[in-house]
């Protein structure tokens, strides 16, 4: 049951009750005099909920702090205690440069040319290099002439798989 206070006029007095709240808003009779008093709300009034295992003051907006910051989500993923991911998001990708995307249609040309079921069974660096590139084409802009290339590579991967026998 909560705790309410009271005041009575006739005596000036203030008390204390824990009530149901649903007698709350009820007169109370004051312990000295006996006459009515009326609920008041607190001055030193404060209220806590618990959220995530941690008592919060109210009203509770829903965030956190990190280090005097405020942040919208806790850190739920290891980390080294001082960085937040809100607050130091992490660096995109670089665009691959157009060496590095001619490199990469020049091997989709070797494709062609190397036997299906070899290909298959070979995952080397060269492989996760190229898979590498292909993400970082597609997740990043670069400037116009980039972007060319990055179409031109994408339309060639496209015409290789489309060529290449599936097993």
């Amino acid at each position: 049951m909560p705790l309410y206070e009271y005041y009575c006029g006739d005596c000036e007095g203030v008390f204390e009750l824990l009530r149901p709240v649903s007698a709350a808003s009820q007169d109370q009779p004051c312990p000295q005099c006996d006459n009515d008093a009326k609920r008041i709300v607190s001055r030193e009034f404060s209220a806590f909920i618990f959220r995530d295992g941690s008592p919060r003051r109210l009203p509770d907006d829903g965030g956190y702090m990190h280090l005097g910051k405020k942040v919208k989500n806790m850190i739920t993923s290891s980390t080294d205690g001082y960085s937040h991911p809100e607050l130091n998001p992490p660096e995109p990708p670089a665009p691959p440069t157009i060496e590095e995307i001619e490199a990469y249609e020049a091997r989709q040309f070797e494709k062609n040319e190397v036997d299906p079921e070899f290909r298959g069974r070979i995952i080397d660096d060269s492989f996760r290099r190229e898979q590498d590139i292909k993400e970082r084409l597609l997740k990043t802009r670069g400037s116009r002439v980039e972007e060319q290339a990055k179409r031109r590579a994408l339309t060639i991967a496209r015409t290789v798989a489309k060529d290449t026998p599936s097993t």
